[in-house]
């Protein structure tokens, strides 16, 4: 039986991390339509990570689902710390967008043109700063 393609991102994440003192949960959530793939918490900061795959040659309208974008949108407007790990397969990149993006991400906005990651890395990803992105929680500030 093939691998996933999130499966297999989901393996990179964790073998990237196993030595940050992460502590992740994989989340099954097909009784709660909308929750990400993982809960995650180090050093007392939690958080929540969608992991998605891109195919196409840029970073346009990533598939999140009505029920993904609601979520990550409500969940983020109450100062909650949720992202979403895309891989982007032809550049070979891993980028992280903040929740509260998540209308942007999928295109759903009158942006024009890719949106713009809030951090991203080439190969070989650098997994502590993804986590110290993450647990620095999202700065408006920055953008």
């Amino acid at each position: 039986m093939a691998t996933k393609p999130e499966s297999r991102l989901w393996g990179k994440l964790k073998a990237g991390t196993k030595d940050l003192g992460v502590f992740w949960t994989r989340v099954e959530s097909w009784s709660s339509p909308g929750i990400p793939d993982l809960h995650g918490i180090v050093d007392g900061q939690a958080f929540w990570l969608e992991l998605k795959i891109h195919n196409a040659k840029s970073i346009s309208n990533v598939r999140l689902r009505p029920h993904q974008i609601s979520w990550q949108t409500r969940y983020s407007a109450q100062g909650g710390n949720v992202w979403n790990l895309v891989e982007h397969v032809a550049s070979r990149t891993v980028n992280l967008y903040w929740g509260g993006r998540a209308m942007e991400l999928a295109g759903q906005t009158d942006l024009k043109g890719p949106c713009e990651p809030d951090w991203s890395s080439g190969s070989p990803f650098r997994w502590r700063e993804v986590m110290t992105t993450i647990t620095n929680g999202y700065d408006e500030n920055k953008r």
